[in-house]
Parts: structure tokens; sequence; C-alpha cells
């Protein structure tokens, strides 16, 4: 008898996709829980140095929007399509039955 749950396998993506977020979280656990015992900042120390690197502050980006119309467009015209009055059998037919045999 064949088992019907199998166990479903892991794929170098999926394992690496876990790895990054474990790394993620155990980094961020090494922030939060990071001192000193002299209670200063250590110049020394590479995670002082990232949390308290200044950011420079960059001038805002402005864009000018103008809502004048550039060229004017024509009316699309319509479309006349002429109707069709046969109306075909094998047009709107079913599928052929499985029971056929083709030869």
């Amino acid at each position: 008898m064949r088992c019907v749950f199998s166990r479903p396998r892991l794929g170098w993506a999926s394992v690496l996709g876990i790895l990054c977020i474990a790394l993620v979280l155990i980094s961020g656990m090494a922030q939060a829980a990071h001192f000193h015992a002299s209670g200063t900042i250590d110049h020394d120390c590479a995670l002082c140095v990232a949390a308290h690197q200044a950011t420079h502050a960059a001038p805002p980006i402005t864009l000018d929007f103008s809502s004048v119309p550039v060229v004017s467009l024509p009316a699309a015209s319509r479309l006349v399509r002429p109707r069709s009055a046969v109306f075909f059998r094998l047009n709107s037919r079913p599928p052929p039955s499985g029971s056929a045999v083709l030869a």
C-alpha cells in the first residue's frame, strides 16, 4: 500500500530563505541586547559605529507637472462591421464523444 502523505522536500532556495530570515532575526536581537560595561559608545565597536552613524540629509526632490494639452486628438471613428445573416449549424457543435474510435 502506497503512503498518501509524503514528506515535502526542502529545496536549496527554501533553505537559503530560512537562513536569511534567521540571520536577520539574530542580528536584530544582537543589536537590541548590545551594551558596554562603561555605558558609553565604544568607537572601536563596529556595531556602535554603525548604529550611531550620522545620515546625510538630502534635499527633497520636486517635480513640476503641467496639464497643458500638447496635441489634440480627433475622436475615434466607429468601426462598422457587417452582420452575418447566415448561421452555420456546425459552428456551435459539441465536442466529439469519447466512445468514437478514429480509424
